[in-house]
């Protein structure tokens, strides 16, 4: 069994992996994570925040020069090196919380483990039986652009926001809150067809046809 946490491409049908607190018979039907879109633009925010700070130190140095003499080499070099320091430890921060940060679509529940640092997490589940209905949508335009958005599923535990599980900017969201509609249908009616019903194979994982018929064992 892989660790969840350092698979970076999620392959169908998904049952070479474990989540912490997965029951033993426990199915996942699919695990995703944020768009890498949004792993790129903050990665180029970091870039950028770097070059920023280092221009501006070496400006500072090279304004003051006349005052601190031999010491700006030295002090150049410095500011080049924290600069690319702190680039690189940026870039680790922002991959390593997005690699680890997924969400899992299982035969009980809906659960997301959330990293805000690359050694802290939250963790959400919410169980099949108190979800009332799915959705999915675009915040603005800026999302609706890049063809990503969010993917909620509201508690039977009351209306408020609180109450909502959902999931940011996912690509193919319309998608699989069709795909948890299924399985909550089949969860209501016949729940003993979730040990067998088909994980989520997305529009864009592939030959889908040929994944579905390479796996004959899954229905639904």
């Amino acid at each position: 069994m892989s660790d969840i946490f350092s698979v970076t491409d999620f392959a169908f049908p998904y049952d070479k992996l474990r989540f912490p607190g997965q029951a033993s018979d426990e199915r996942i039907l699919y695990v995703g994570r944020e768009s890498a879109i949004m792993l790129y633009l903050r990665l180029a925010f970091v870039f950028v925040a770097a070059l920023m700070l280092t221009a501006v130190a070496m400006l500072i140095i090279s304004t003051l020069s006349n005052f601190l003499g031999n010491p700006v080499t030295i002090l150049s070099l410095t500011a080049l090196i924290l600069g690319f320091l702190f680039g690189m430890i940026g870039a680790w921060w922002m991959y390593t919380t997005w690699k680890k940060s997924i969400f899992v679509i299982t035969n009980r529940r809906l659960t997301k483990f959330i990293y805000v640092t690359p050694w802290n997490r939250y963790n959400l589940s919410v169980t099949l039986d108190m979800i009332e209905d799915t959705g999915a949508y675009s915040r603005g335009y800026f999302q609706a652009l890049l063809h990503i958005g969010t993917f909620t599923a509201r508690s039977a535990a009351g209306n408020r926001e609180e109450k909502y599980f959902f999931v940011d900017n996912v690509e193919h969201g319309e998608d699989l809150a069709n795909y948890v509609n299924k399985v909550l249908f089949m969860f209501k009616h016949d729940v003993s067809k979730l040990d067998t019903f088909r994980p989520f194979v997305s529009a864009k994982s592939g030959d889908r046809d040929q994944q579905i018929k390479d796996h004959p064992e899954f229905t639904s």
